[in-house]
């Protein structure tokens, strides 16, 4: 008996040393294995990884290759740029030879330029002589790099106006001896425009004709009988009975 029991009581001690040994070799064998060793890809251009770089691609890299961009690219793209407002260049160079339309604010009239807006015009229409700061301009062309050449050029002005040109004593400008007005039908402040010129041989003078008179032209200006109402071109001369018309023909 007393063998049996010291043979228990070792295989007793036995069973709890072993014990820890088997947990610790138990829970080993539960962990899950580990990932196998992978290639990292090069960001920026590998096709269908993905790139994390800023710009929020998350589907595909810079170049759009392999995959969608959720988030939109921080880079610029350089082939579509927005047009730019403040730019006196064709906003769409690939279709400049296409007719346009454009319309602005003159701003510089001076020395055969013209500028409306932030572009410079281009034109033969003798519309485009007569443009002056403050007055809008319509235009119907094409682009050539950053100039605007148009085939048609319309004016428009906030009030009644014409153009004059001979000396200066027949509009109130008797300071200069020939005069380039552009004249309002304000009579306390008839100059919309005035520019001393050289000796002219004759008179002349661009007016819309109402029906009844010239528009923003000095009452004594003399009406030739038969007009219709439109833009007219009359040149004339002075002589003893005053200004008197040679030729009068519609404008342009």
């Amino acid at each position: 008996m007393g063998s049996l029991r010291i043979a228990f009581w070792l295989w007793v001690v036995l069973v709890l040393l072993l014990s820890p040994v088997w947990a610790v070799s138990a829970s080993a064998s539960n962990q899950p294995g580990l990932a196998p060793d992978l290639p990292t890809l090069v960001q920026g251009n590998g096709k269908g990884g993905g790139n994390s770089n800023k710009g929020g691609n998350s589907g595909g890299n810079g170049n759009g290759n392999g995959g969608g961009n959720s988030g939109g690219s921080s880079g610029k793209n350089s082939d579509n740029p927005g047009p730019n407002p403040n730019s006196n260049a064709n906003p769409n160079p690939s279709s400049a030879r296409q007719p346009r339309s454009y319309m602005g604010q003159v701003t510089v009239s001076a020395g055969g330029q013209v500028i409306a807006g932030n572009v410079r015009i281009q034109s033969n229409s003798p519309w485009l002589s007569l443009a002056i700061p403050g007055m809008w301009l319509e235009a119907n062309g094409v682009w050539e790099g950053e100039v605007f050449v148009a085939t048609e050029v319309k004016l428009y002005s906030p009030v009644p106006w014409a153009f004059y040109q001979g000396p200066g004593s027949l509009v109130g400008a008797s300071q200069y001896p020939f005069v380039s007005a552009w004249l309002s039908n304000n009579r306390s402040d008839p100059f919309m425009a005035l520019q001393a010129a050289s000796e002219q041989a004759q008179v002349r003078v661009v007016a819309y004709f109402d029906g009844s008179k010239f528009r923003a032209l000095p009452a004594s200006f003399p009406v030739p009988a038969g007009l219709k109402p439109g833009w007219y071109e009359l040149m004339g001369s002075i002589g003893a009975q005053g200004l008197v018309w040679s030729s009068v023909r519609p404008f342009p």
